[in-house]
């Protein structure tokens, strides 16, 4: 995943999970965000676990990030999959263009272009910009691979997917 693709996914990790969370959930996050922004990773790591193990997708992706990109951990797609399909599935763009992307290449994952195809398409209907045209194109690629059966079949996967919901509530 190249650099461009972090920023932009980062920036909507940011953004995602103010919808779902306390107050003092987001501040956490927030803060955790801001110690990763300044190369604190193991203050950030404490609070991205703490808030994930409650369910939170926004810092599930940032594990992931944190775990693909060997910050404050060591480098480990397979725990850096795990990390950004928790967050795939409950909804989070991020998380699901991450996810999606590991599987083109099979990091961490076995590779599967089906999966790939869904979960980016899942991914590009969020309609955030920067990440959607990722998503797309992305996507696009994979497709080049693929015979028409397995697009529709991803196609089909995609538009049955439904978020889970994250441990997290509104008060």
């Amino acid at each position: 995943m190249p650099r461009p693709i972090l920023k932009i996914l980062l920036m909507t990790a940011c953004l995602w999970p103010a919808i779902t969370l306390s107050a003092s959930a987001q501040a956490d996050f927030t803060d955790a965000v801001v110690a990763y922004d300044h190369g604190k990773f193991d203050p950030a790591r404490g609070a991205f676990t703490t808030l994930a193990q409650q369910g939170h997708a926004g810092a599930e992706f940032m594990l992931g990030a944190m775990y693909f990109y060997g910050k404050g951990v060591l480098r480990n797609d397979a725990i850096a999959a795990v990390w950004f399909h928790k967050a795939a599935i409950k909804g989070n763009p991020s998380g699901q263009l991450a996810f999606g992307s590991l599987h083109i290449r099979g990091l961490g994952v076995r590779q599967n272009l089906v999966k790939a195809y869904g979960w980016l398409t899942v991914a590009a209907n969020h309609a955030i910009p920067g990440l959607q045209q990722q998503a797309i194109a992305l996507r696009d690629d994979a497709a080049q691979l693929m015979q028409p059966n397995e697009i529709a079949d991803a196609q089909l996967w995609a538009s049955g997917f439904t978020a889970t919901k994250a441990g997290l509530t509104l008060h």
